[in-house]
């Protein structure tokens, strides 16, 4: 065989390069291979945000269990975060050390068009590098900090100086008026001026009306009931976005209960969307050292009369900031605890999730005056099967995140059927109804049966059986769970919940609702088989003309009697309900 010559050989290397350098991606531009290396990084076990979100969260457990504990030296060492720091640091120093051979070997992935546009990802590469080991840092030093803080200095951190100031400043005031009014009172009295009947002095047009602005104290700055209580649903901000100046979102279950039901009318039409929109109340509380917050959703507050909601526009209209200035009172003045405008939520129904500039304007508007990034955003698409849902927030810059920006979207069904669950788990009260706000379903039949004189829905039952009559138009839909209240000789059921269980916490089943177009008792009777016994009504609802009946269940039977029965339009119900 014929051995290749030097020159031949030279050949065949240079052709291989050549074949390996065209195989490489241009580079369109730094910005590209930035986004393609930030790609990469989540990939890595150590630097991807996951990563470091694990890392912070098992830091903060630590922080949180050595502010508590006696000894820190000895918490420590039983956890050995000694040897887990230097480990850590060990690691990080590795990092910055390999840092030039792992961005120039990701840059070798690519052609570039100049030196320059190279050197400007290189550099690119590099600060995303630096910016995600100085996260891990950070984390670091907190908790080095906190393993040799006295115990003195971990006091001293949980006081809230700025309240402190302001407590002192308005002292001083109030000493300074003190002084003013007793120089007053020592000076010598004037003469009286004869005044006439409207407080103005005799002999003039008008008098000087002097107002003193009341100085407000701000509440307590606080989410310490909060944090841990399982009737709040968590929420890292790491896990649907990549840079957020909002660490952690709590949100309560009965604030996502009353979000999903806002949405349960326009559920009925869709084939004629509007957008809707609310405003959410909560508290928060700031990092300094991290510079991020951590926020509580809380409650709802609903626009007024004056909105304007279509199927492109959304105008909370003026009323609602009387509604929400009001509200803060009220929670602030009950609970001794600073709320604030924490959130707002709206639609965007058929559209897909996303920011508009529209949005952003709004976002603009309601931020916080001296911390304005604690303020977030929630947006779904009611048509989705699920309802998907995009929380959105300021980044540390004060830009707010795009939907490009987004790691996940949730589904406002799956927090809702979590927050249902949840209120049964934690047996958690439900408040009292008045009668204004049910709906008595038998208040027009002809004459009343005693042991079912009055069948009252609330509003969260009337929502129950929307969404529920959408979803099945034959047989038995739902079990109602409630209360059964006599009242000397006549009884009255109150429901509150419908369900597939047969069993509510803190509720006894008192009746039925059943599909049937025609109402035909043969029928219903053999839906509700294994329930006749146990419940005092059956509500039939007809998906042919949207009408709702109730029906009396008189001696363990279905009452025939329809002078008994009450009828509307399952869209009157809804109507009233808003």
């Amino acid at each position: 065989m014929k051995k290749p010559t030097l020159a031949g050989s030279t050949l065949l290397i240079l052709l291989f390069m050549v074949a390996q350098v065209s195989a490489r991606p241009v580079a369109e531009s730094p910005n590209v291979v930035a986004a393609d290396f930030r790609t990469h990084l989540q990939t890595s076990g150590y630097l991807s945000d996951s990563a470091i979100a694990a890392m912070s969260h098992e830091i903060e457990e630590h922080i949180n269990c050595l502010r508590n504990w006696s000894d820190k030296d000895a918490y420590a060492k039983e956890h050995d975060l000694y040897h887990y720091l230097k480990e850590q640091r060990d690691s990080v120093s590795t990092y910055l050390g390999n840092a030039d051979s792992m961005v120039s070997s990701f840059i070798s992935r690519y052609r570039f068009s100049d030196t320059d546009t190279e050197t400007t990802a290189s550099d690119s590469l590099k600060a995303l590098l630096n910016d995600k080991l100085g996260q891990i840092e950070t984390l670091l030093n907190q908790l080095d900090r906190e393993m040799n803080a006295t115990a003195d200095e971990s006091m001293l951190k949980g006081i809230d100086w700025k309240t402190i100031a302001i407590c002192a400043i308005i002292v001083l005031l109030a000493a300074v008026i003190y002084l003013l009014f007793r120089r007053k009172n020592n000076m010598p009295q004037q003469p009286v001026i004869p005044q006439n009947r409207q407080g103005t002095p005799a002999g003039n047009e008008a008098g000087i009306v002097v107002r003193r602005k009341t100085a407000t104290i701000l509440k307590k700055q606080s989410l310490e009931n909060v944090i841990g209580n399982p009737a709040y649903l968590q929420i890292d901000a790491a896990d649907f976005t990549f840079e957020s100046a909002v660490r952690r979102i709590y949100i309560k279950n009965t604030c996502i209960i009353d979000i999903y039901n806002m949405y349960a009318d326009d559920l009925q039409r869709p084939e004629n969307p509007k957008e809707d929109g609310c405003m959410v109340l909560g508290r928060w509380v700031y990092d300094g050292e991290s510079q991020e917050y951590y926020v509580s959703l809380e409650q709802i507050v609903l626009p007024g009369d004056d909105a304007v909601f279509s199927e492109y526009e959304l105008n909370f209209g003026g009323k609602i900031k009387l509604k929400v200035v009001e509200q803060l009172r009220k929670l602030r003045r009950e609970t001794n605890f600073q709320y604030d405008l924490t959130c707002w939520v709206h639609s965007h129904p058929g559209l897909g999730v996303f920011f508009s500039n529209s949005d952003v304007s709004v976002q603009t508007q309601l931020k916080h005056p001296t911390h304005p990034n604690f303020l977030t955003a929630i947006v779904v698409d009611i048509l989705t099967p699920d309802m998907e849902l995009g929380v959105f927030t300021f980044r540390r810059d004060g830009n707010i995140n795009s939907k490009n920006e987004l790691k996940r979207m949730y589904s406002l069904t799956e927090w809702y059927e979590w927050a249902i669950a949840n209120c049964e788990e934690t047996d958690e009260e439900v408040p009292v109804t008045k009668d204004d706000d049910l709906f008595d379903t038998l208040k027009d039949a002809q004459r009343h049966v005693n042991t079912c004189e009055a069948i009252k829905l609330n509003r969260e039952m009337i929502v129950d059986m929307c969404m529920s009559t959408t979803r099945q138009s034959k047989g038995l839909i739902g079990l109602v769970h409630g209360q059964s209240r006599q009242q000397g000789t006549k009884t009255a059921c109150f429901a509150e919940r419908l369900s597939n269980n047969d069993s509510v916490a803190g509720m006894s089943l008192i009746g039925c609702l059943v599909a049937d177009d025609h109402r035909s008792i043969p029928s219903i009777k053999k839906a509700i088989a294994n329930y006749l016994d146990s419940v005092r009504f059956v509500m039939t609802f007809s998906p042919a003309d949207g009408k709702l009946t109730s029906i009396p269940v008189v001696d363990g039977d279905l009452s025939t009697d329809e002078s008994l029965y009450g009828e509307q339009q399952l869209d009157h119900l809804k109507r009233w309900r808003r």
